[in-house]
């Protein structure tokens, strides 16, 4: 199951009261339910592929109105096994269609509906089992949408999203436009808001995880970045004492020099601190970590000027 099947299948379960049922039912009507005539008759039909969507509808449907409905289901195509399943309303159309407005005014039906926080999650509970979608938590990209046909009702869905601070974004969408959501945190919260909470603790199960391991490898990355320069400067060192020696006698050395340039020939993979360590237990002595590079430094400068007067 996806994990978007996963918040339907919870959201469907949340109860609500008389006035978020009017809203989640404002929601359905307004973004997934058509209006039409056949045979002189007034119907309402709400299309899904969700099993327990429709039947939230029809209990609402039953609970609201108590209006007679009827079963249609049809194969989205020859090659897809899926059904798409319609709930014919066919009594209290006129009924529904005054209330809500969805002839004429739908915008302002719905913003009366909504005016609690209540029904605000309300009808973004039914809004995202209309046309809403999540992807797993474990991917790469966190993305949560709502989608509709109608521009108005697009920008109506982002209010009551930002009226809970998410900070929802707008964008074309073939047929329609999207709401949608990016960031981990503002996903996480409209579970919270739409009533998923199982979902919510999922999610952040999954992306604390994710995370966590991310932060793993960032720092794993980093450790065998950083040995590689380790590895690649200390041969830079060995060979740059094998020219030093081969071009300037021993004795024309500092001492200090002579203990350095021996001790990484004779540890050619110790870091830096490793090389302090090594130097102060071999000649009983305090060094700093300076100390230790400033000795190397000049065994640099002192190989670089040999090649600028072999050159």
């Amino acid at each position: 199951m996806s994990f978007a099947r996963t918040v339907k299948e919870e959201l469907v379960s949340v109860p609500a009261d008389g006035s978020e049922q009017l809203a989640e039912f404002s929601a359905f009507l307004n973004l997934s339910t058509e209006f039409h005539i056949s045979e002189r008759k007034k119907m309402l039909d709400f299309k899904t592929n969700n099993p327990t969507v429709a039947k939230r509808f029809l209990q609402l449907t039953r609970s609201l109105y108590q209006a007679e409905t009827s079963l249609i289901t049809q194969k989205l195509n020859k090659l897809n096994q899926r059904q798409s399943i319609i709930i014919r309303i066919s009594s209290k159309v006129e009924d529904i269609i005054n209330e809500h407005g969805i002839l004429e005014h739908p915008i302002e039906n719905q913003e009366l509906t909504t005016v609690t926080p209540e029904t605000k999650r309300a009808y973004l509970r039914a809004a995202f089992l209309s046309g809403g979608s999540i992807n797993h938590p474990k991917t790469a990209e966190y993305h949560l949408e709502i989608f509709a046909r109608d521009a108005n009702q697009i920008v109506f869905i982002q209010s009551l999203l930002n009226a809970f601070d998410l900070n929802a974004k707008i964008t074309n969408r073939r047929n329609g436009f999207i709401v949608y959501l990016k960031d981990a945190e503002g996903i996480s919260d409209c579970l919270q808001v739409m009533g998923a909470q199982n979902s919510q603790f999922q999610f952040e199960d999954y992306r604390i995880k994710r995370d966590f391991n991310n932060s793993i490898n960032r720092v794993m990355n980093c450790e065998i970045a950083n040995e590689k320069k380790a590895i690649v400067a200390a041969n830079q060192q060995i060979k740059d004492i094998e020219l030093i020696e081969q071009f300037v006698p021993a004795h024309q050395i500092d001492p200090k020099m002579l203990q350095i340039m021996k001790l990484r020939k004779d540890h050619p993979d110790a870091s830096l601190k490793e090389l302090i360590e090594q130097y102060e237990n071999i000649y009983q002595d305090v060094i700093s970590k300076s100390g230790m590079n400033h000795r190397l430094i000049k065994i640099k400068q002192m190989a670089a000027e040999i090649r600028e007067g072999r050159s």
